[in-house]
């Protein structure tokens, strides 16, 4: 498959640094960006020193063995391709994927087409998109679980404390994004994460909404600083036995979590309304 605007050369690169590191069934492509950066250096002749194409791949990874430490997987890909290509991954093994072919899934017949396959070893038994009005009320209930531990850990982060612990709020914060993305994404993709990553599950949100942007990164010293220690939340509580996370860095974090929340909301409650009106629909449709 040629995936559009992304030189094949890279892909050919990806895939094959992939195959070497676990031995692939097949490999699917769900979507890919190309970013640019320049950078300038004060003591460079030339003034401008170098200008970067950096690409993001978001693949589903079909493996004979499992993938124990997605994050350790894509961090190898990504040393590995030269930091030219930011691999983010969904990992399934081959039993579980027939598994669940069996079963039905709706995430996987919409994901495992021919069109998006990048390499495959053998043809898979596809089965199609499920639709039923009590797999609506499933989406739904999934939708309002999420939503509602994301509001949880939303309003534990606004509580006034006797003891302050930034460190230990920023884990809250951080908590209430992840639930919000796996909201999102269940809203979207039907899919349930098995692995809870910040900047993983934040990505996989940018192949089909604009909310992520409210959290990502921004150019700013402070955007980014609040943002990895975001991502590394639950590692610094554990391993730190100092508080270096300001008041004023939480607060941000917190504002940043609260927008995406209602945010994310607004756009799920608009998806789940054309669900449920294509679910009834095709299920009248085909009785």
């Amino acid at each position: 498959m040629k995936i559009e605007n992304i030189p094949q050369h890279l892909v050919k690169s990806l895939i094959e640094i992939i195959r070497s590191l676990v031995r692939v069934h097949s490999i699917y492509w769900i979507g890919a960006t190309k970013n640019h950066s320049s950078s300038s250096y004060l003591f460079n002749s030339g003034g401008i020193d170098k200008f970067n194409q950096q690409y993001e791949f978001t693949l589903l990874v079909i493996s004979y063995a499992e993938i124990s430490d997605p994050k350790t997987f894509m961090g190898e890909v990504f040393n590995r391709m030269k930091e030219q290509v930011k691999l983010y991954s969904i990992h399934y093994c081959f039993n579980d994927i027939k598994r669940r072919l069996e079963e039905g899934d709706n995430f996987l017949s919409r994901v495992l087409l021919p069109v998006n396959c990048l390499v495959q070893e053998s043809p898979l038994s596809l089965t199609g998109y499920c639709y039923h009005p009590r797999k609506f009320e499933e989406i739904k209930k999934v939708w309002e679980f999420r939503l509602n531990r994301a509001a949880y850990f939303e309003d534990k982060t606004d509580t006034i404390d006797m003891v302050n612990d930034e460190s230990a709020r920023m884990v809250l914060v951080s908590q209430n994004i992840l639930q919000t993305c796996a909201a999102l994404i269940w809203a979207y993709w039907e899919w349930k994460p098995h692995y809870f990553e910040l900047d993983l599950l934040l990505n996989l949100c940018k192949n089909f909404s604009k909310s992520p942007g409210i959290v990502l990164p921004k150019k700013s010293f402070t955007s980014k600083k609040v943002y990895s220690q975001l991502c590394h939340a639950q590692y610094n509580s554990n391993f730190k036995t100092v508080d270096d996370v300001s008041m004023e860095d939480s607060d941000y974090a917190g504002n940043l979590a609260e927008r995406f929340l209602r945010s994310v909301r607004k756009e799920g409650n608009k998806k789940l309304k054309e669900l449920e009106l294509l679910h009834n629909t095709e299920f009248k449709n085909e009785t």
